[in-house]
């Protein structure tokens, strides 16, 4: 018998430890188990085709809930028995269950769990339905890793940090649904139990409109009436309908099954609405409202995305925007973000919105979470802070422990450390092309922050961390990397992130850790973007006024008549893409389309058409073209 890891957690009743202890290798988990428990004797369980996962007769909703998507994952029957209990009384249960069951425990920490496999089956049991979700994650790594066998022991698991998330920025640049569903699965495979979803914004550097378009943008009022606009909202809105972008945008019904589809692997959606700065679409829906004083030292073009807190028309109108999604359900978890980041009005003004919105959020029944600002937004109005949360996001904006003391539970999400802004160009570190998680892994946990004592810091307040992912590269600067191009730097940042925010310190060196990354790639389709190519067999209609649609998926459709200019192309994010080749009407044409990463060609009766496709809109800033392979011809 070896056993490994701390002594916080409880261990089985029956179960008595030798006086000589020894310790072994647990099972390669991410993030790492906190104590396991090796039992060889028990031998080790195989996940064979009679395997089924077994839930109590009188379990809850939320259980079965978690172990339906488990039973999918593994392709094995889901079953409620009451004789599933037995096993734990020792008698005989049947051989090969997984059994998942709740056995509250108030003094426990609720998203812990206990694992105990061995020939027999496998026992998942936690104080909530959530824990005994977590277990299953563990057992799905392993069984993915080890060919589904699992080694005899017990494991006693649970996070240091309640909150565990990733911010992803799907409001300047549009990403197909698909990619938030799969965001939601990566989150859930490592543990992270929010995902927090940045769904307005606007262009960062809007001055440069007026570079772009001298002569049709001369001051920031003029950015509203550019098409395309420098401004995201991908929500369906039915109050103000041109408030939704025009490319890409989820209906309210797709969100609500998208934070559904969430919630059964274990992960929270957190909406975000950025106000009243970074709010160029509202902006645009009431012009009347945009900010009239000074910016400061910024260039005045921003207050094409400020909101005017002077008026008396905004916060009303900012609510009901808000209103609408939760009082239909469209926000159904507790937490909802207001952003309130990188406003550069007035200070008093600026807090005292701030602290009449937190307060009717909360009168909602929601929790509201915003991007500190007031070590820099400092004045004499209070602002709210009872039952508000608050990411830590720079030194500058917002001190942590100024956070804390005035009764804030925060998040790190630091940006120093755990921004990235993906470019194509390579760097690493806050701000750069992907995280340094090399860096992170070995330095960095939730109470880490610059020049800053942990002992000064209320740790009750810390909620736990996330990293952000920032599409800043986006409208005039897109460089034209797409979700096949993201995915594999999401997966890392993702694990390595969940590790930091479950166990105190690693157990093994970063090496290690990346390269049981890496092999988890593929089941988390999170690979490089692989070769592919399709060929058609078309004709084109003489007298063809129609464009002619040969493959399509959600996130890619292909064109032999493309519907901006009757070129081939295909669509990508919402935008139109065409090679400089027209198929000749009437006539046979074989077409085929080449996709690998960053690169996609066509070619046309054996010749390749020479140069990159052009996007419709922007088009000299975009380098990079992979092409995520349609599903369907």
């Amino acid at each position: 018998m070896c056993y490994h890891g701390g002594m916080k957690t409880l261990l089985l009743a029956t179960l008595t430890l030798s006086a000589a202890v020894a310790w072994c290798a647990k099972p390669a988990v991410i993030p790492e188990i906190q104590q396991w428990i090796d039992l060889p004797e028990a031998g080790s369980y195989t996940l064979d085709e009679d395997a089924r996962v077994v839930i109590p007769e009188d379990a809850c909703a939320d259980l079965e809930r978690y172990a339906k998507t488990f039973a999918e994952e593994i392709d094995r029957p889901l079953v409620r028995e009451a004789s599933s209990w037995l096993w734990f009384l020792g008698k005989e249960a049947k051989p090969g269950d997984i059994v998942l069951m709740v056995v509250p425990d108030a003094g426990a920490n609720q998203e812990s769990y206990r694992l105990t496999a061995g020939t027999a089956g496998v026992r998942v049991a936690a104080p909530t339905p959530l824990g005994a979700f977590w277990g299953t994650r563990t057992l799905l790594q392993v069984f993915q890793a080890q060919g589904n066998t699992f080694p005899g022991g017990v494991a006693n698991d649970w996070p240091e940090f309640s909150h565990r998330g990733f911010m992803f920025d799907c409001g300047r640049k549009p990403f197909a649904l698909s990619t938030l569903r799969q965001l939601a699965k990566i989150c859930a495979y490592y543990k992270m139990n929010e995902l927090h979803l940045h769904l307005s914004d606007n262009y960062i550097w809007l001055h440069r409109y007026g570079e772009w378009f001298p002569q049709q943008v001369k001051t920031a009022a003029d950015i509203l009436k550019v098409e395309p606009s420098a401004g995201g909202f991908r929500l369906e809105n039915s109050k103000y309908p041109e408030l939704t972008s025009k490319d890409i945008f989820y209906t309210k019904a797709q969100f609500k099954a998208l934070v559904a589809e969430a919630a059964a692997q274990g992960v929270t959606i957190v909406p975000e609405l950025d106000v009243p700065g970074h709010a160029l679409q509202m902006v645009r829906v009431r012009p009347d409202l945009m900010y009239k004083g000074s910016v400061g030292g910024k260039h005045d073009m921003e207050r094409a995305a400020m909101l005017d807190l002077s008026n008396p028309e905004t916060l009303p109108f900012v609510a009901s925007i808000f209103d609408e999604y939760i009082d239909e359900g469209v926000f159904p978890g507790q937490v909802v973000h207001t952003g309130t980041d990188e406003y550069y009005g007035d200070n008093e003004s600026y807090r005292k919105f701030v602290d009449a919105f937190c307060k009717h959020i909360r009168a909602k029944g929601k929790t509201p979470r915003l991007w500190g600002s007031f070590s820099h937004k400092r004045g004499k109005t209070p602002v709210e802070s009872t039952g508000v949360q608050m990411n830590i996001w720079s030194m500058g904006w917002q001190n942590p422990v100024e956070a804390t003391k005035a009764g804030y539970e925060i998040m790190n999400t630091l940006d120093v450390w755990m921004y990235i802004v993906p470019s194509g160009n390579g760097s690493v570190g806050g701000y750069g092309d992907d995280l340094n998680t090399q860096w992170v892994y070995n330095n960095w946990n939730p109470v880490t922050f610059p020049k800053t004592k942990v002992e000064d810091l209320d740790r009750a307040k810390v909620l736990g961390g996330s990293w952000a992912m920032w599409n800043d590269n986006a409208f005039l600067t897109d460089p034209g990397l797409c979700a096949e191009d993201l995915m594999p730097r999401i997966q890392k940042n993702c694990a390595t992130v969940a590790q930091k925010t479950w166990v105190k310190a690693n157990g093994r060196p970063y090496k290690d850790f990346l390269a049981q990354v890496q092999s988890q790639a593929k089941a988390l389709d999170a690979e490089e973007p692989q070769p592919w190519e399709l060929s058609f067999d078309v004709t084109v209609p003489e007298g063809n006024g129609k464009p002619i649609l040969l493959a399509s998926s959600e996130e890619t459709d292909l064109y032999a008549v493309s519907p901006v200019n009757g070129n081939v192309g295909f669509r990508r994010e919402g935008a139109q893409y065409t090679f400089d080749v027209k198929l000749p009407e009437g006539k046979p044409t074989k077409v085929t389309f080449h996709s690998e990463k960053y690169k996609t060609w066509v070619v046309v009766d054996g010749k390749k058409i020479e140069g990159n496709p052009v996007r419709e809109h922007y088009a000299k800033t975009c380098k990079f073209f992979t092409l995520a392979k349609p599903e369907t011809k």
